[in-house]
């Protein structure tokens, strides 16, 4: 069974139809066509069928890759940072299912904050070897706080 009601939600935005238009032309009810886009009911053979040939839609679009952005999203959520707002399996399935620009963005977005974190920790150690006194900081971690210790 596809479940692909956000994905195709998208097709019938991107392409300005309502509910009821995009309904007509595959030959179902509006009601139904909502119950797909909710997720409520699965896309049939013969659905996917009527959508390849009246929207020239491939079929291996509506299956989606999910399981790449969902790792990253949980990656993304487990940084200490964000600690106590890991969300939920069906969570997270739902926000790369409904919102995959925006789950991009965001995984995009906690990559560069790592990277620009890991820049700022070896400049902080370049630096502590010169003896310079560093007034730069970023988030800090238990483990930071305990390597400062040692380091006294």
């Amino acid at each position: 069974k596809i479940f692909a009601g956000p994905r195709l939600r998208r097709l019938r935005n991107a392409r300005g139809l309502t509910q009821t238009a995009m309904a007509e032309g595959l030959g179902i009810s509006p009601s139904y066509l909502n119950l797909i886009e909710r997720n409520q009911r699965p896309l049939t053979v013969q659905l996917i069928l009527k959508l390849a040939s009246v929207y020239k839609v491939d079929p291996h679009e509506l299956q989606g890759e999910t399981k790449g952005s969902i790792a990253a999203l949980r990656e993304a959520f487990s940084d200490p940072l964000l600690a106590g707002e890991l969300p939920g399996d069906q969570e997270l399935i739902d926000l790369a299912e409904t919102a995959p620009n925006a789950s991009a963005a965001m995984v995009k977005l906690f990559r560069a904050y790592r990277e620009q974190a890991e820049r700022l920790s070896d400049l902080n150690q370049l630096l502590a070897k010169e003896g310079r006194a560093t007034a730069l900081s970023g988030a800090r971690l238990p483990a930071d706080e305990v390597h400062e210790v040692f380091e006294r």
